[in-house]
């Protein structure tokens, strides 16, 4: 290991900071729960509550799907800009940020699940949307083994393996 490579101390504070990350996005879940299920149905006015349904579960399924392959087009950015600046610390950071985008748009499944739950077909429904948004959430959870891979991959472009 050279000394331009992030040691394990500041690998764990990246990870730290990506976990706080995620657990401020799933504690929104469990509000929104309770939002949905608290908050009186609003009805709408502009279309049917399965119209409703219907579409924002349709974006919320789009949204969540499509951002893994957003993530992905967005780490490979990184890593090639890597390759010309060879910063690992801002590797790093950049990494976060390709994560918050993920969990903004996670983020959105919640919403449409209130919008299900408040103008659609109500919180028996919305919940799942919900749910949905939770698990794929849980599913980003950052690793040491997902961030291992991300700088070896990165260095490997470089040639610094």
């Amino acid at each position: 290991m050279t000394d331009d490579h992030l040691g394990w101390a500041e690998i764990s504070r990246h990870l730290q900071r990506m976990r706080v990350t995620t657990g401020l996005f799933l504690a929104t879940v469990p509000a929104a729960i309770a939002v949905a299920f608290l908050v009186p149905y609003r009805g709408s006015s502009v279309a049917s509550p399965l119209t409703v349904t219907l579409t924002a579960a349709a974006a919320s399924l789009w949204i969540g799907f499509a951002a893994n392959r957003d993530a992905g087009n967005r780490l490979e950015k990184i890593r090639r800009a890597f390759a010309v600046h060879g910063d690992e610390t801002r590797l790093l950071r950049d990494h976060w940020l390709v994560y918050l985008a993920v969990l903004v748009r996670l983020e959105m499944m919640v919403v449409c699940g209130l919008i299900v739950s408040l103008w659609g077909m109500g919180p028996g429904i919305g919940v799942w949307l919900l749910i949905l948004g939770a698990l794929m959430m849980g599913l980003t959870w950052p690793t040491a083994r997902k961030t291992q891979l991300l700088l070896g991959r990165a260095r490997a472009l470089r040639g610094d393996v």
